[in-house]
């Protein structure tokens, strides 16, 4: 809708934004109207419209259309006619401010546009909302540098039928100060050139690249919107070719829009990657368009680049997150299945094997809860890449979730090639691995299966996954081959998954105490905390049979600071000569930065002295730990003692006691006891024990006491504390102190 009044007596009632005070008499001599004559014929050829109108301020009541660029009807219709001053303040009461600009939408306006404009473009009306309305308008009122209103700018009907954009509107403002300028220097003849010369400068500062090509397909200007886009000097870029700025994959698209526009005016737009100095290259969409040259040299082709680079990136961003994770930089599941589906369509040709790593990154939670999430993503990238790292380049390695990842191994000449890539893959994730002064030992257990011809993808990777889990069983950091056997197993540990999610808030969680005597008058001094699992429907489950499960989930640290709170309740029951309790703890969960302050907690709300609680910890991974000796200090300094089970197992059990001081006691693993009365070295190990113990001034408790010579012989070397069968069967505790004789666990006899 061209804002142009109909009515020159239309009067508003009290402005919203009324006209500045009227000018002077602005008149239109031959070398004002050619200037903006210029500047609407350049509005319609560069920034899209097919409608251009500027009006003056003629007087102090009338304005004059001083030029229109457009369709014929449109010329007659408005070129040189007057309207009040009044009607165009009844366009700006009803409009609302686009920055320096004026919008009317035709949408939402309750205005009869036959009251108010001389032209509505025959248009039809779209259901989109970004979709240009026949009854819109876009203006600029045209200010002097004193803010005095000098005429009005408006455009209509852009050709791609969508409200201008950002990049437009800033285009027109360009314009706008041009058309000003040229309104504020009409009145002086002399200063007619210089109007032209300050909206040639505008032009060429506009913030649209634009640049004019001759014939031979060769620029012959660019303005600074141009050069900026181009990384380029003006002087690089006039008598250059178009095509040649542009990628050569994308030349062949430009040259036939180019052709196009010589032969009929306009084309559609390209879009293209540009070349920028060096080996960069930046997105644009080329516009094209033919204007005429001046002094009759020949028509012209105007060409409008338009910076799209970051949608490009984006697009790319967009396509990157749907096929790959954006943490590791690997595929993620869905491209993962797709790689998986592509080789098992090749698999068994040429007698080739396919294979599937399903990897599961041991106690990775642990690592977030004891050194935050931003450690916990850069250890798992450091993993991935060692995973990578370990395969052939047309293996896939995929991440599936949190901690888990998936191998594609396809063309395998044999399964024994499979095995030496997984043992490859779980010798380099084991690696120490050092990340801002903290030296972790990483672990992945690691299942395979073969392709039979007669699986699915899905299948496939459930097989791999219940080896995987069958890995963890026997042991982390290792792996294991998929076989039928598995099939009930990988379902009864995925019932087991499905059913520790509700264990500890059903109250299925149980605790038994083993006690731990003094061999001499076989007196219970104190008792270990053993977990237990009253299943609704298998039974008693002993640890072996559920505790991989819940190490390998996100109930650990919940399930340990249930065993610390009951644990402590239970041993402020007891007598005063029997309070003292023993609780496994992890070496990953005393990495826990909340631990003491958990520990806190349990022992204030038991009433529990710290003396009478006891850590047992394994010598797994702590040793690796620099924080290791600070972390155990801290546990030290609330008063509980700490105990090094299994103590001899390990790769470095004097190293503990060197590296440790804050260790109160050790219990020497079952292993060294089972030959005693039969094996002189067992004798002899188990006497070193005692006088290092003695000579380290902590405590010696032996485990897995299952014999009268065993415990005889104890007494002999001069042990005076133990645990075992023989001397106390784990069991509930009464408040008495006794454990009664265990019931049966639905399974072996667990160690512990």
């Amino acid at each position: 809708m061209s804002p142009t009044p109909a009515v020159s007596t239309v009067s508003p009632p009290a402005p919203l934004s009324p006209l500045p005070a009227p000018p002077p008499q602005v008149e239109l001599r031959a070398e004002l109207a050619q200037t903006l004559a210029l500047v609407a014929d350049t509005i319609v050829e560069s920034l899209g419209f097919d409608v251009a109108v500027i009006n003056i301020c003629h007087d102090e009541e009338t304005m004059l259309v001083a030029a229109v660029c457009g369709p014929q009807e449109v010329k007659d219709a408005l070129l040189r006619r007057r309207q009040g001053r009044a009607g165009w303040a009844t366009l700006m009461t009803i409009s609302e401010p686009w920055g320096p600009l004026r919008f009317i939408d035709g949408r939402n306006s309750h205005e009869d546009p036959d009251d108010l404009m001389a032209w509505v473009p025959d248009i039809e009306v779209s259901d989109d909302p970004d979709a240009w309305h026949p009854e819109d308008s876009l203006f600029a009122p045209l200010s002097a540098a004193d803010g005095t209103l000098l005429g009005m700018l408006s455009v209509d009907v852009p050709r791609d039928g969508r409200r201008p954009d950002a990049a437009t509107r800033r285009g027109l403002e360009a314009f706008a100060v041009a058309a000003a300028l040229a309104l504020e220097h009409a009145t002086l003849a002399a200063r007619s050139r210089a109007s032209v010369r300050q909206f040639q400068a505008v032009f060429t500062s506009s913030p649209i690249a634009i640049g004019l090509v001759e014939p031979g397909g060769a620029f012959l200007t660019a303005n600074d919107a141009l050069c900026g886009f181009l990384h380029r000097r003006t002087t690089s870029i006039v008598g250059t070719g178009l095509l040649e700025l542009l990628e050569a994959g994308d030349r062949a698209a430009a040259a036939a829009a180019l052709a196009a526009t010589w032969e009929k005016g306009v084309s559609a737009p390209v879009e293209g990657r540009w070349r920028l100095p060096g080996a960069d290259t930046a997105w644009g969409r080329l516009h094209l368009a033919l204007v005429e040259g001046e002094d009759d040299a020949g028509p012209l082709v105007i060409a409008q680049v338009e910076d799209i680079t970051e949608r490009k990136r984006t697009e790319l961003r967009l396509q990157q997150q749907a096929h790959f994770d954006s943490l590791t930089g690997l595929p993620n599941r869905h491209h993962s299945l797709r790689a998986l589906r592509d080789a098992l369509d090749g698999s068994g040709t040429a007698g080739t094997v396919t294979a599937v790593f399903f990897c599961d990154l041991d106690r990775l939670k642990l690592v977030n809860d004891a050194h935050g999430h931003a450690t916990g993503d850069a250890y798992l990238r450091a993993v991935s890449q060692r995973i990578r790292g370990s395969v052939r380049d047309s293996d896939t390695v995929g991440r599936l979730s949190g901690d888990e990842f998936v191998v594609v191994l396809s063309g395998l000449h044999s399964p024994v090639e499979g095995l030496e890539l997984a043992a490859r893959i779980v010798d380099a994730v084991r690696e120490p691995l050092t990340l801002g002064g903290t030296t972790f030992s990483p672990s992945l257990s690691l299942g395979i299966a073969y392709d039979d011809g007669t699986l699915t993808p899905d299948e496939l990777i459930a097989n791999a996954d219940a080896a995987m889990y069958q890995a963890k069983l026997e042991e982390r950091g290792s792996w294991y081959v998929y076989d039928a056997s598995l099939r009930h197993s990988s379902a009864s540990v995925l019932q087991l998954r499905n059913d520790v999610s509700g264990a500890l808030e059903r109250g299925e969680l149980v605790l038994h105490y083993q006690p731990i005597v003094r061999l001499q008058d076989r007196r219970v001094l104190a008792h270990e905390a053993l977990l237990r699992w009253q299943h609704p429907t298998r039974g008693l489950l002993g640890p072996a049979q559920f505790l991989e499960v819940v190490l390998d989930s996100e109930f650990e640290s919940p399930v340990t600071d249930w065993i610390l709170m009951q644990a402590c309740r239970d041993a402020a029951a007891q007598p005063s000569g029997t309070r003292r309790v023993n609780v496994n703890v992890s070496s990953l969960q005393v990495g826990r930065r909340d631990l003491p302050d958990v520990i806190r907690r349990c022992l204030d709300e038991a009433g529990l002295d710290a003396r009478h609680l006891v850590l047992e910890l394994t010598e797994d991974r702590l040793l690796s730990r620099p924080d290791g000796p600070a972390l155990l200090e801290g546990l030290r300094e609330i008063g509980v003692g700490l105990a090094i089970d299994d103590f001899g197992t390990g790769f470095a059990g004097l190293g503990y006691l060197q590296r440790f001081p804050a260790i109160t006691a050790v219990k020497l693993d079952r292993s060294f006891i089972a030959g005693l009365g039969t094996d002189p070295v067992s004798e002899h190990i188990v006497s070193a024990v005692v006088q290092l113990a003695r000579a380290c001034g902590i405590g010696l408790v032996t485990e897995g006491v299952e014999t009268q010579v065993q415990a005889d012989e104890l007494l002999h070397l001069g042990v005076e504390h133990a645990q075992g069968w023989l001397l106390g069967r784990p069991g509930p505790l009464t408040p008495a102190g006794s454990c009664p004789a265990a019931p049966s666990l639905a399974g072996p006899s667990p160690a512990g």
